[in-house]
């Protein structure tokens, strides 16, 4: 019989050469720390964590059918964006860890990410103008209607608007009239600059007007929507508001702070903003992304040229 070939025993233990991470919670605090703003750092560990806690074995000895049973079970009852978001970060961190040998092989790569359905789900995300005027006067307070305004005048994510100092608010004067320009940090780090229309400029001054007579004064640094400790408002704090506000308001519709920014957008195009005004407002990468809304809500549609003495 031929000899069987010595094979070199497997090394256990040895740390792999690109990354110090010497357990998968290591390795998840090397690959957070890659990526570009806190608020993703914050959002991708999350998943992570959940990831590792729903695997039956370490990341090194997952198989393909571990990191699989992993997946269905943290996006069990979750919509089709979110589970596309866990999907897409498992992926990343494994393909992570192998890239770095941190692991032999990378167990998520034949695992496919399905489709987001979300967008076909956009139109019932986009509340109308009469629901937008009635949440923001079913507003409790002068903090919540600015801020429920300025959230939907700027079209701006949660994060984005939490993160809201007063220095990043400027005065400007365009076509005549005196408004504020906001300094949003949105994805990436990136900024962009953001107009308010006159009429939530003067809310917005009214409320620092409000906040520095009650307090004594407010640093640039201080946060434009705070608490009544002073602190930030968190965003679990914005989310509830919104959600009692809706309520209050008689609002059937689960609104949600990015049903606002939805809501932006769409009524910003109906109104005749161009797609790139609508874009840069948005802060969106691509113009693909900022195009849903004209198909989300179409003014004209090929059923509407039929002859409509065929259905009488």
């Amino acid at each position: 019989m031929p000899k069987t070939p010595n094979l070199p025993a497997p090394r256990i233990g040895i740390l792999a050469a690109g990354t110090s991470a010497q357990t998968d919670t290591e390795l998840v605090s090397s690959w957070a720390a890659s990526l570009a703003s806190a608020h993703t750092r914050r959002n991708f560990a999350m998943t992570a964590t959940r990831f590792l806690e729903a695997l039956s074995v370490g990341i090194r000895k997952a198989t393909v059918e571990d990191v699989r049973e992993a997946l269905a079970r943290i996006t069990e009852g979750r919509t089709d964006a979110t589970a596309q978001q866990y999907v897409l970060r498992a992926k990343s961190l494994l393909s992570y860890g192998h890239k770095l040998g941190y692991m032999p092989f990378n167990a998520g790569v034949t695992i496919k990410v399905k489709p987001d359905q979300s967008r076909a789900g956009l139109a019932k995300r986009i509340i109308s103008e009469v629901d937008v005027k009635l949440l923001i006067r079913g507003a409790r307070s002068q903090r919540d209607r600015v801020l429920i305004e300025t959230l939907y005048a700027g079209g701006l994510r949660i994060s984005e608007l939490v993160a809201l100092t007063w220095a990043d608010v400027i005065e400007r004067e365009v076509h005549g009239a005196d408004v504020l320009q906001l300094s949003v940090t949105g994805k990436g780090g990136r900024t962009r600059q953001v107009l308010l229309p006159g009429a939530v400029s003067r809310s917005l001054r009214a409320l620092r007007g409000d906040c520095h007579s009650r307090e004594g004064g407010n640093g640039a640094n201080d946060p434009i929507f705070a608490s009544r400790t002073g602190a930030r408002l968190t965003e679990r704090a914005v989310n509830y508001m919104i959600k009692r506000t809706a309520e209050h308001a008689g609002i059937e519709a689960p609104v949600s702070p990015h049903w606002l920014r939805h809501a932006h957008g769409s009524h910003a195009l109906d109104r005749g903003a161009t797609l790139p005004q609508v874009q840069a407002t948005l802060g969106h990468a691509n113009v693909a992304t900022t195009s849903a809304y004209l198909h989300a809500r179409p003014d004209t549609s090929s059923g509407l040229k039929l002859d409509p003495a065929i259905f009488r």
